[in-house]
């Protein structure tokens, strides 16, 4: 096969990939602001729930409707205050303090910790690459 005819071919290629597996955005997704598309711990205009993120593992028991509102929190962080006035507790992060716990939980277990072995991992290689001792 040609040089030509296999860059026609893998240009194919990823222009099929490209448009079927790549999410796909419509305009008033991109320019609205209350649209629904959210970044994780936004909260929706209307209805005042907290867009969390949901374990790949387990989506199929993830219940939108059981995700802490911004009136759910208030409530968990007064609650807990009142419960623990006499202890001494201020170091504990807020979101420890409501049902956000769990989400923040899974945040840092699915994405942020992998995504720091990832750039760790790469830093080593790149050290490796160039690797100065004499």
């Amino acid at each position: 096969i040609s040089q030509t005819k296999f860059s026609k071919v893998r240009n194919t290629y990823e222009e099929i990939v490209f448009a079927h597996l790549y999410p796909r955005l419509d305009v008033n997704v991109s320019k609205g602001m209350n649209h629904l598309l959210k970044s994780p711990w936004s909260v929706h205009p209307k209805t005042g729930r907290v867009c969390v993120p949901i374990d790949p593992d387990k989506c199929e028991d993830f219940d939108p409707f059981a995700v802490p509102t911004i009136d759910d929190l208030i409530r968990d962080i007064n609650s807990f205050s009142k419960d623990n006035e006499t202890t001494k507790t201020t170091n504990l992060p807020d979101y420890q303090k409501t049902r956000m716990a769990p989400y923040v939980e899974c945040f840092k277990k699915k994405f942020l910790q992998p995504l720091q072995a990832s750039i760790r991992a790469r830093r080593r290689e790149i050290a490796a690459k160039f690797d100065m001792t004499f």
